[in-house]
């Protein structure tokens, strides 16, 4: 997102003329949109401080990265439990008919789909409940499980692995990633959590998946999927690339257009404290040296801050008592 008015005075230098990432998300019952940090998913505030509370979309380039979706249930007899992860199909996708299909991953790790209008949910792969991540993939539908081993699911429902394991993966959590038309898996490690190989009961899948998000990452490894050869390429650089492990979606960012900012880093979110719930804290991995840090201590932070004083993201107590969330009309 960056603003236009930075071409009516091309010698400007002003914070609020320089692109800068941001997350909208819809809602379409009341027609309006919240502006949310986009690593996060914590709402953007107007800061109290603030003279000018007025953000007008026609004064903005937008261009979009990536678009993930919720879910909400109406009056029917569907429940899922401990929903993690959806994507959205087109309509005439896979033959499904004139409706849109729905994947997801729920109760720590298993498959489901649901077309609009049904009234139950159908469980894929019943042999597999261990998936970690979801994506939609050249107008697939792609899965990854702990292993590392990623799959296409076709209209039959039918699950087909397009990769083997990873030989070395044993992080906590596997990500899915794509960028510039190649797909990437992210081996996310924890603290204090052992990868257990072989297929657990549910009880122990859910005390391993449980454990890894009240941990700290430690690492992460970058592999590339050779489809063609069906293997996996160990990546050690990516370039000027970012690439953003966000929990309703993963995407890809080049700093080509963010000045003095590197790329070759991993932007992810960690608890601000194992006591507090639901709030979390942007970090980042280099690649380069391995190191991690809080992204707010460091340059790149830049592409993910609101280039105006009257913007906050604070994520303060105080800031959520004294700020208002930007609600926008829904264009």
């Amino acid at each position: 997102m960056e603003s236009l008015m930075a071409e009516e005075d091309s010698g400007s230098s002003s914070p609020s003329n320089k692109p800068w990432l941001v997350k909208f998300e819809e809602d379409p019952s009341s027609g309006t949109m919240r502006l949310l940090d986009p690593v996060t998913r914590s709402p953007l505030r107007y800061s109290p401080n603030a003279t000018l509370k007025q953000l007008n979309l026609m004064e903005y380039r937008i261009v979009e990265l990536h678009k993930s979706y919720g879910l909400k249930f109406g009056e029917n007899n569907v429940t899922i439990n401990s929903l993690h992860k959806l994507v959205l199909l087109p309509r005439n996708h896979l033959s499904f008919g004139n409706v849109y299909a729905v994947f997801m991953i729920y109760n720590e790790g298993k498959l489901g789909f649901m077309r609009f209008g049904d009234e139950e949910l159908t469980y894929v792969d019943v042999e597999n409940s261990y998936y970690d991540d979801i994506i939609v993939y050249k107008g697939e539908c792609y899965v990854v499980d702990k292993w590392g081993t990623v799959s296409c699911i076709n209209s039959a429902l039918e699950v087909i692995q397009v990769s083997p394991p990873l030989s070395c993966g044993f992080g906590g959590k596997k990500h899915l990633v794509e960028s510039y038309g190649e797909l990437y898996v992210v081996d996310q490690y924890y603290e204090r959590v052992s990868v257990r190989h072989g297929r657990e009961d549910d009880n122990i899948f859910g005390e391993y998946h449980n454990s890894r998000y009240d941990s700290d990452a430690i690492d992460f490894k970058v592999y590339k999927l050779d489809q063609e050869w069906s293997k996996w390429d160990n990546v050690k650089n990516l370039g000027d690339h970012v690439f953003v492990l966000s929990k309703d979606g993963s995407f890809c960012v080049s700093t080509k257009e963010f000045d003095g900012v590197k790329g070759n880093c991993i932007f992810f979110i960690e608890r601000v404290s194992p006591t507090v719930r639901a709030m979390y804290h942007s970090r980042v991995f280099d690649l380069e040296d391995g190191s991690m840090r809080d992204l707010a201590s460091l340059p790149i932070s830049r592409m993910v801050e609101p280039p105006s004083t009257w913007l906050s993201n604070d994520l303060s107590p105080s800031a959520s008592e004294s700020e208002c969330e930007i609600l926008l009309p829904v264009q």
